[in-house]
């Protein structure tokens, strides 16, 4: 079944493949690079990687408009249960099934508090099965050593990668990620929204194809077909 990945510019996108619509870290109305707005978007279910406002600015006013569920870890779950909104709340390591297929919380080096001073408990990442793909969203996060295990246990057919430096890995380290990874595709992610994470997208997927790692390099309000 094809898989659609729906790039909206810094980390926010989603992902479509047999009716199922995925949101991930929605950052619309505040994100200078995107192509829609939040009120143009209708996912089913809405993953967050962590609490920070460039990920999850317009969760609550998607949620509110389409029902959507909010999967994130156990703290977020519970700051958006008290507003009332439907929530499936796990932790790193573990999963959850879904109508589309199946969500589990990864590992990744990085803080998480709301915009409130709410504490967001611990970053995470994402390792999405859906339409019998396995799609790994890095979330915002450090290199680490254990993305290797990573790869080992999903045969990752994309992994989205931040590259912008400063808040997260650059492209050097990105670049190295992909190797651990053995991902078939990598989408670059968290880049040039802001100036602090400016970066040559095009260099680093030359960079990619160098290491015979094919890049999915997209503009926002483009996508991408993972068959």
């Amino acid at each position: 079944m094809a898989v659609k990945i729906i790039y909206h510019g810094h980390a926010c996108l989603e992902i479509h493949s047999g009716g199922h619509r995925v949101q991930l870290d929605p950052f619309y109305d505040q994100n200078p690079l995107a192509d829609v707005k939040s009120d143009q978007v209708n996912p089913q279910y809405i993953l967050l990687s962590h609490a920070h406002f460039d990920h999850v600015d317009d969760t609550v006013r998607i949620a509110k408009r389409t029902g959507a569920t909010i999967a994130a870890n156990f703290e977020i779950s519970q700051y958006y249960s008290r507003q009332g909104l439907k929530t499936a709340g796990m932790n790193i390591g573990g999963g959850m099934n879904f109508p589309f297929g199946r969500a589990a919380l990864t590992f990744a080096i990085h803080t998480s508090t709301f915009q409130d001073g709410t504490p967001g408990g611990v970053p995470g990442g994402w390792m999405v099965r859906i339409g019998e793909r396995n799609i790994y969203f890095a979330g915002d996060t450090a290199l680490f050593g254990d993305m290797a295990l990573i790869g080992r246990l999903w045969k990752i057919d994309l992994a989205c990668l931040p590259i912008g430096d400063c808040f997260t890995m650059g492209p050097d380290h990105a670049l190295l990620a992909a190797e651990m990874l053995q991902a078939r595709y990598v989408l670059p992610i968290h880049y040039n929204t802001f100036p602090p994470i400016r970066q040559d997208a095009a260099a680093f997927g030359r960079s990619l194809r160098q290491k015979d790692i094919k890049s999915a390099i997209l503009q926002p309000g483009e996508s991408f077909d993972l068959l």
